[in-house]
C-alpha cells in the first residue's frame, strides 16, 4: 500500500492506536480465530463462513459494537474470501460498520479477493460498480438511503490530528457532492445548493474543481459554500452574518417634538382637503378651466425670416473672409502643408459620403488628418456654398489637454501663428525579442519586480506568488509564447523570453531600453507609455537614481497625466536645451490626439488602466489590462513626427498577434444609467430592445442594474416609464444621481452648497497631485498636498463639503485678486475650479427654467447654514451608494461620529474603494433613503431587500414610516406642480424633518448578526436592581475575577438636558438610556453591560428567573475560554 494511499485515511493518534493493540485480545475473543487482525491503521474483519445463522450473533453483539464506536477513527477492511459467497453477509458487516459511527462512512474500506463476490454484490442495496485495485482504492462508493436522517458529522466530536496532505479531505464528503450536483443538474427548480458545513469548507477546494467540471459555479462567502447553476458575485447581502444591523436610538425628547410637528402637519393636511372637497363639491364643472395645450405651445423665437436674413449675411462675411485667408501667402503656404497629409487625398470620397449618409465612420494611420483636417473640410465646402452660418461642427476629444492642441492647430492652419508640419514618418517596430537583441539585457526571475517605494517588500511578495487567477487574455498571452519559435535569436534573448513575466511592467527593461538610447541612438524625445500616476512616478523616481538619466545636463524628464495642472502638461511640448534628451513619462492619455513633434523613440509596455464594468458586482473596475493592436499601432504612430522613428514593444510579437483587434467599446464597459434614462425621455420604446439592436448589445444584466437602479431613486416606474422626477432628471446633463440631489438641493433650499458639491463631482477632482519641486522633496509636498485638503474638510468628515470651502475661499481670492496664490499655496485646479463655476451657470439656468427655482437667490439658500440637511441631500443623490462605518479612517482621522457614509464611486484597482464621501446619521439614511420594509417583529426595518436593517423602539419606528411617507407625498406633489411652495404648504413636516436630521447625535450601536429578537422586556434589567445591588459594582467585581480592569464609563451631556453614558471594557461598548443625572446613566450602561454577560440562550428561557444566572457564552468569552461540547 502506498503512502499517498494511507493519507487518505484518517490517521489516529498514537496514544488510540496503543490502547487498540492493548486491548487486542478482549476484541478478538468476540470472533473465531484469525476471523479478525490489528494492522498498524487498519482492523481487518475476515469472513469465512458461507450462513448467516453463524456470523449475525456476532456482528450485533454489544461488545464488538462499543469498541467499534471506541476506536470509530480506525479505517476498516472487509475481506470475503472463497467460502464467502452470501451478500447478506457482506450487507450485515457493511452495516454494522457504517452505523456503528458516522465516521465510519468516510474511513470504510472494502475490497474483495479475488473478486469472489461475483454478481451478488448487486444485491447490496447500497453498493455502486466501479473498477479500483485494492488496498486504497473503492470498489464501489457506499451510499446508504437511510444515513440521510443520522446526525451530521462534527469535528468537535472528537480530538483527533490529521496530517496536512492534500489528500487529507473527507472522500465521502466530496463524493457525497457529486451526488448533490448531480441532482441540481436533474432539478429545474432548484437553482443552487447553500451549505453551512464546516466539511464542505475544508473540502472547498475539490467542491470547486468538481463544480467546475460539471460546468456550476462556486462561492464561499465566510462560513458558507454555495454551488449555482449561475455566475455568483463576489458578495452575497443575504449569507453575511456580518450584514449592517443597527440599533438606533435619539433622544426621547426629540421624538417627541418630531411627532408632535408631523402630527400638526397631517390635522393641517386632513383639514385642507376636506375644505377642498367642499368648494369642489360647489363648483360647477363649467367654471373648472383646463388648458391641455398649455404644454405643448413652443417658446416664442424670433420670426424665421429675419432670423434666416441675419444668418445669410453671416454666411457672406465668412465666406469674404476665407478667400482672403487663401488668397494671401501665408494661407498658401499653410495649404501646401495640408494638401501633402494623406486626408487631402480622400478629401472629396469623404464629403461626398457625409452628403450621403447620415453617419460616418472614418478610419485611419496616425498623423493622417483625421482630427484636424475632416471638420475643416466640411466647414470650407459649407462656407463656399453660402451656408458657413447655418453649419454647427462639434469635435469632442476624449481629455482636455487633447481639445486644447486640436483646437490650437486648427485655429492655426485658419489664420493664427503657423505651427510645424504634420506629416509622419514611417517607424520601425521592435518586439521583445528585438529589445532584447539590441540592448543585450538579460531577464530574470528576479529583476522583473516593480519598485514601488515603502510598499516593495510587499509588491515583492505579490510578484513572486503564484498567480492562481489568470483572464483570457494572460492564458492567451502564455499560450503565444509556449507556441512561439525563437530559433533564429541568441541563446541569451531565449533565455531571457523564457523568464519573462508577462504580469510586471518592467522598470529595469525600461531602465535599459532607455541607457541604450541615450548612449547609442540619434538625438531626439523618448515618450515612454505607463499604465498609471503610481507607475509615472516611480519610474521617475528610479530614472532620477540612475547616474546617466538621472542627470540633468544631460537628460529631461518629463511627466504628463490628467491629475496634473495645464501648465505642467504644457511642458511637455517644448524643445529641452541643446544636447539634453528629453523623456516623457505618460499614460494612454498621450496615445490619440497629441502630437509631440520632436518624439523619435516611443517605448510601449503594453498595458493601460482601463475602466471596464462588472455587472455581476455591479462595480466598475480600473485595473491594467493589455491595450489592443489598435492602440499598439496608435502608440507606435507618435515617433517619428520630424524623422524616422522607433518604438519600443516591451512584450514578444507573439503577443501583439493575440491582442484584441480593437478596445472594447465603451457601452460594453461601462454602467448604462445615464444611457437608459436618455433612451426612456426619447421615447423609443423599451430598453432593453433598443440595446439589443446595438452593434455589439451590451450585457443583459448590466441593462437589468441599469433600469434597476432608475427604478430605485425614483425616475423610472415599476412599468419602466419615467416618472415626474425622471423627466427632470433627462434634462440635465449629469448623471442621474447627482441630478437628483441637485433638484433636491433646489426642494429643499440648500442649493448653493448643493450646486457646487455637483458641478465638482462632474469635472475633474481639483485638488492636484504635488509634482516635483526645487530643494523639496517630493513626499514632503504630498503631506502638504494632504494637509491642504483635511483642512478644507474642517473636522466635519466630509470631502464634498471640503469641495465646497475649497471652491467658496477660491471665490474670494478671486475677488481679491489673489486667485493663483490661492490655487498654488493649496494645490487646487484653477481651470477645474473655473470649469467647476462654468457648469454652475449652466445648472441655474436650466433649474430656473424648469420652475424648480426661485428667482430670488435669499429664498434659493435660505437653509444653505444647515449642514446636516445638506448632508441629508448628499445621501438622497448619492444613495444606495453607502456603507457602514465600523473602524474607518477619512482625512487625518483615526474614528468617524457618523454611522453610515455615502459615496460617489466605488471603483476596484487592486481592491475595491470608495471616492467622495460623507459622513451621515441613521435618521438621514432612513428618511433619504430607498423604501423601507417592516421586519418580523415591532421595531425592526429593513432596507436595500435586507442588507441594512435597524433595530428601534416600535413607536419610533411608526414615527419614522409616517414622517417617510408623509415627505414622498409631498415631494411628488412638487414634482407634478413645481409652483407649490412645500415650505409653506408642509411647513411642519418640514419643520419636522429639519429637527430630525439636525437632532440624531448617532448614538445607536451596530450589533452585526443580530436576529430578529423581541425587545427587551423590563423585567430583564430589573434582576440587576430589585434587589438592592448596585450594578455598577456587580459589573466591577465580574471583571476583577476574569482578571480584567475595571470598567471606564464616559457621560455625554445632550441637548435635552439629559445624560447618556457608555460602559466600556475589552474593547467592547455598552450605551445605556438617557437619565436625568450622570450617575443614573452609568448605572443604566452598567445593566446594559450585564445583560449582555448573562443573557441565556433560547433553551434556557424557560428557567425561572430568580435563579441565578448561568455561565453563558458571553463569560466565557470574557474569561477566554470556550464552551466544549459534552461527549455523549
Amino acid at each position: 500500500m502506498q503512502k499517498s494511499d494511507t493519507n487518505k485515511i484518517c490517521k489516529t493518534k498514537s496514544k488510540n492506536q496503543h490502547n487498540l493493540f492493548k486491548n487486542r485480545g478482549n476484541f478478538q475473543n468476540l470472533w473465531p480465530d484469525k476471523a479478525l487482525s490489528i494492522h498498524n491503521k487498519f482492523i481487518v474483519i475476515k469472513s469465512y463462513w458461507s450462513t448467516n445463522d453463524l456470523v449475525s450473533p456476532l456482528l450485533f453483539s454489544s461488545g464488538f459494537y462499543q469498541t467499534l464506536r471506541m476506536h470509530s477513527r480506525l479505517g476498516f477492511l472487509l475481506q470475503c474470501t472463497k467460502r464467502s459467497s452470501s451478500s447478506s453477509t457482506c450487507s450485515a458487516l457493511l452495516s454494522t460498520l457504517l452505523f456503528s459511527s458516522q465516521s465510519n462512512r468516510k474511513n470504510f474500506m472494502a475490497y474483495h479477493h479475488r473478486n469472489l463476490i461475483g454478481s451478488d454484490v448487486n444485491k447490496v442495496n447500497f453498493f455502486e460498480k466501479s473498477s479500483f485495485r485494492w488496498f486504497g482504492q473503492l470498489r464501489g462508493f457506499c451510499r446508504y438511503p437511510g444515513t440521510a436522517a443520522l446526525e451530521q458529522f462534527s469535528d468537535d466530536e472528537y480530538e483527533c490530528d490529521y496530517e496536512n496532505h492534500p489528500a487529507s479531505s473527507s472522500v465521502a464528503n466530496v463524493d457525497e457532492w457529486k451526488w448533490k450536483l448531480s441532482l441540481l443538474l436533474r432539478n429545474e427548480k432548484d437553482q443552487e445548493i447553500v451549505s453551512k458545513d464546516k466539511r464542505d469548507r475544508r473540502d472547498y477546494e475539490q467542491i470547486s474543481n468538481l463544480a467546475k467540471r460539471m460546468g456550476l459555479h462556486s462561492e464561499i462567502y465566510g462560513k458558507v459554500v454555495v454551488v449555482s447553476k449561475v455566475p455568483l458575485p463576489n458578495y452575497r447581502p443575504d449569507l453575511d452574518d456580518k450584514r449592517p444591523q443597527r440599533e438606533v436610538v435619539i433622544p426621547l425628547s426629540l421624538q417627541r417634538r418630531v411627532e408632535g410637528l408631523l402630527q400638526e402637519h397631517i390635522d393641517r393636511t386632513q383639514l385642507s382637503s376636506g375644505k377642498a372637497d367642499s368648494i369642489l363639491d360647489g363648483t360647477k364643472s363649467s367654471d373648472i378651466v383646463l388648458d391641455a395645450k398649455m404644454d405643448e405651445n413652443p417658446d416664442s423665437f424670433l420670426d424665421g425670416s429675419v432670423m434666416e436674413k441675419v444668418l445669410q449675411r453671416q454666411s457672406l462675411r465668412m465666406r469674404n473672409m476665407q478667400r482672403g485667408w487663401q488668397e494671401s501667402p501665408d494661407g498658401n503656404k499653410m495649404l501646401e502643408f495640408r494638401k501633402s497629409l494623406p486626408a487631402f487625398k480622400e478629401k472629396e470620397r469623404l464629403l461626398q459620403a457625409i452628403a450621403r449618409n447620415q453617419v460616418v465612420v472614418i478610419s485611419g494611420e496616425t498623423g493622417c488628418g483625421k482630427t484636424t483636417q475632416l471638420p475643416q473640410y466640411i466647414l470650407e465646402s459649407e462656407i463656399e456654398s453660402g451656408r458657413g452660418a447655418f453649419c454647427s461642427i462639434v469635435c469632442t476629444q476624449p481629455r482636455r489637454i487633447s481639445a486644447l492642441t486640436v483646437a490650437e492647430r486648427v485655429a492655426t492652419e485658419r489664420g493664427e501663428p503657423l505651427g510645424d508640419s504634420g506629416f509622419t514618418y514611417p517607424v520601425r517596430a521592435n518586439f521583445l525579442e528585438d529589445v532584447l537583441e539590441i540592448t543585450g539585457y538579460k531577464l530574470t526571475s528576479f529583476n522583473q519586480i516593480d519598485d514601488y517605494g515603502q510598499e516593495k517588500m510587499w509588491k515583492t511578495q505579490k510578484q513572486l506568488a503564484p498567480r492562481k487567477k489568470k483572464n483570457q487574455i494572460t492564458a492567451l498571452v502564455e499560450d503565444a509564447v509556449n507556441k512561439s519559435n525563437y530559433e533564429n535569436y541568441s541563446a541569451r534573448a531565449r533565455d531571457s523570453l523564457a523568464c519573462w513575466a508577462a504580469d510586471c511592467i518592467g522598470f529595469n527593461l525600461i531602465e535599459a531600453v532607455l541607457c541604450h538610447i541615450c548612449r547609442k541612438e540619434r538625438p531626439g524625445a523618448v515618450l515612454v507609455f505607463m499604465t498609471g500616476w503610481e507607475d509615472i512616478s516611480c519610474l521617475r523616481d528610479q530614472l532620477k537614481a540612475h547616474p546617466l538619466l538621472g542627470d540633468p545636463n544631460r537628460v529631461l524628464v518629463l511627466t504628463c497625466h490628467g491629475s496634473m495642472a495645464t501648465t505642467e502638461q504644457k511642458l511637455i511640448f517644448e524643445k529641452p536645451p541643446q544636447n539634453v534628451r528629453k523623456i516623457v513619462l505618460a499614460t494612454n492619455m498621450a496615445e490619440a490626439s497629441i502630437t509631440i513633434n520632436d518624439v523619435v523613440f516611443v517605448v510601449d509596455c503594453g498595458k493601460a488602466k482601463e475602466t471596464t464594468y462588472d455587472a455581476l458586482n455591479n462595480t466598475p473596475c480600473l485595473l491594467p489590462s493589455w491595450i489592443s493592436q489598435a492602440s499598439a499601432r496608435q502608440r507606435r504612430g507618435r515617433a517619428g513626427r520630424v524623422q524616422p522613428g522607433e518604438c519600443y514593444h516591451l512584450y514578444p510579437g507573439c503577443v501583439y498577434e493575440a491582442f484584441a483587434e480593437y478596445q472594447l467599446p465603451e457601452l460594453l464597459r461601462t454602467p448604462l444609467n445615464s444611457l437608459c434614462l436618455q433612451i426612456k425621455s426619447l421615447q423609443v420604446g423599451s430598453i432593453a430592445e433598443f440595446l439589443s439592436a446595438a452593434l455589439q448589445p451590451p450585457e443583459a444584466l448590466a441593462v437589468q442594474n441599469a433600469i434597476q437602479f432608475l427604478k430605485m431613486i425614483g425616475a423610472l416606474d415599476e412599468n419602466e416609464n419615467l416618472t415626474h422626477l425622471g423627466k427632470f432628471l433627462a434634462i440635465l446633463p449629469v448623471d442621474p444621481k447627482l441630478g437628483k440631489m441637485l433638484i433636491m438641493g433646489a426642494i429643499f433650499r440648500c442649493f448653493d452648497p448643493v450646486l457646487t458639491i455637483v458641478a465638482g463631482l462632474s469635472v475633474r477632482d481639483p485638488f492636484l497631485l504635488p509634482q516635483d519641486k526645487k530643494d523639496v522633496s517630493r513626499k514632503k509636498f504630498a503631506a502638504l498636498a494632504g494637509t491642504a485638503k483635511s483642512r478644507f474638510s474642517a473636522k466635519d468628515y466630509s470631502d464634498h463639503m471640503a469641495l465646497v470651502r475649497a471652491y467658496e475661499g477660491w471665490k474670494d481670492a478671486e475677488r481679491e485678486g489673489s486667485a493663483y496664490e490661492y490655487c498654488w499655496r493649496n494645490f487646487l485646479s484653477a481651470q477645474t475650479l473655473q470649469a467647476i463655476h462654468s457648469l454652475r451657470k449652466q445648472f441655474i439656468f436650466i433649474l430656473k427654467d424648469a420652475g424648480l427655482l426661485d428667482a430670488d437667490t435669499a429664498t434659493n439658500n435660505k437653509l444653505s447654514y444647515n449642514q446636516s440637511l445638506v448632508r441629508a441631500v448628499i445621501c438622497s443623490g448619492l444613495y444606495p451608494g453607502i456603507a457602514s462605518v465600523v473602524n474607518s479612517v477619512n482625512a487625518r482621522y483615526q474614528t468617524i461620529s457618523y454611522p453610515w457614509l455615502v459615496f460617489g464611486e466605488k471603483v476596484k484597482v487592486n481592491t475595491v474603494f470608495i471616492r467622495d464621501s460623507t459622513g451621515v446619521s441613521d435618521s438621514i439614511v432612513i428618511l433619504f433613503g430607498s423604501t423601507l420594509d417592516c421586519g418580523d417583529t415591532a421595531g425592526h426595518l429593513k432596507m436595500l431587500g435586507g442588507y441594512i436593517e435597524f433595530f428601534m423602539d416600535p413607536t419610533l419606528a411608526d414615527c419614522y414610516i409616517k414622517l417617510k411617507e408623509e415627505l414622498e407625498m409631498l415631494l411628488q406633489k412638487k414634482l407634478q406642480d413645481p409652483e407649490v411652495d412645500i415650505h409653506k404648504e408642509g411647513k411642519y413636516l418640514m419643520l419636522a424633518v429639519q429637527e430630525l436630521v439636525s437632532g440624531d447625535q448617532c448614538e445607536g450601536r451596530f450589533v452585526f448578526g443580530r436576529e430578529n429578537k423581541k425587545p427587551k422586556d423590563s423585567k430583564d434589567t430589573d434582576r440587576f436592581t430589585r434587589d438592592g445591588t448596585n450594578p455598577k459594582s456587580l459589573l466591577q467585581t465580574l471583571l476583577m475575577r476574569a482578571g480584567h480592569s475595571p470598567p471606564k464609563y464616559k457621560t455625554k451631556h445632550l441637548k435635552t438636558n439629559e445624560f447618556r453614558a457608555l460602559a466600556e471594557f475589552k474593547g467592547m461598548q455598552f450605551v445605556g438610556k438617557p437619565k436625568r443625572n450622570k450617575a443614573l446613566a452609568e448605572k443604566d450602561a452598567a445593566i446594559e453591560a450585564l445583560a449582555w454577560l448573562t443573557q441565556t440562550s433560547e433553551k434556557n428561557h424557560d428557567e425561572d428567573d430568580k435563579s441565578p444566572p448561568d455561565v453563558t457564552d458571553n463569560m466565557l468569552k470574557l474569561l477566554g475560554k470556550r464552551r466544549r461540547s459534552k461527549r455523549r
